[in-house]
């Protein structure tokens, strides 16, 4: 497993896997647009390279977003999710951030679940955020508050 800052040659293959992990997932647009706002963008890569999840991140001074994180369906459930959320929040952490907050879908029980053993705690909903199959679905706020560390 590698780690690495995304370029904009990696944008096609990253919404293509955004579409792939959730079909209401960001555009190429979205990323592009990202990409030139400066967020912090990071690849979790197999063995041999291939990219397999990104995370997207929106700093401001001591406060961080985490707006995007995705790992490719095929390789779901091997452990990239946690290591990427934990490598995220490390270069986070080395960037001042003190406060990290997220949305999950409600209904997103595994993501849920590694956020909070992340030390991820639930902050508040938002009723139907998220376009789903059947209209809309409640977002759950979370956030992991680092000050006391």
């Amino acid at each position: 497993m590698q780690f690495r800052s995304m370029v904009p040659t990696d944008l096609p293959t990253v919404a293509a896997l955004s579409k792939a992990a959730d079909p209401f997932g960001w555009t190429l647009r979205n990323f592009q647009d990202a990409i030139a706002s400066g967020y912090l963008m990071t690849l979790v890569c197999d063995d041999v390279g291939a990219i397999v999840g990104y995370s997207v991140v929106m700093q401001v001074f001591d406060e961080a977003e985490l707006l995007e994180i995705a790992v490719d369906p095929a390789y779901q459930g091997r452990g990239y999710g946690k290591a990427l959320l934990a490598h995220t929040l490390e270069l986070t952490k080395r960037r001042a951030a003190l406060k990290m907050h997220l949305e999950v879908r409600v209904g997103n029980s595994r993501a849920r679940a590694m956020y909070e053993k992340a030390g991820f705690v639930q902050v508040g909903l938002r009723k139907g955020y998220y376009p789903c199959d059947t209209g809309r679905e409640d977002a759950v706020l979370m956030c992991l508050d680092r000050s006391a560390d």
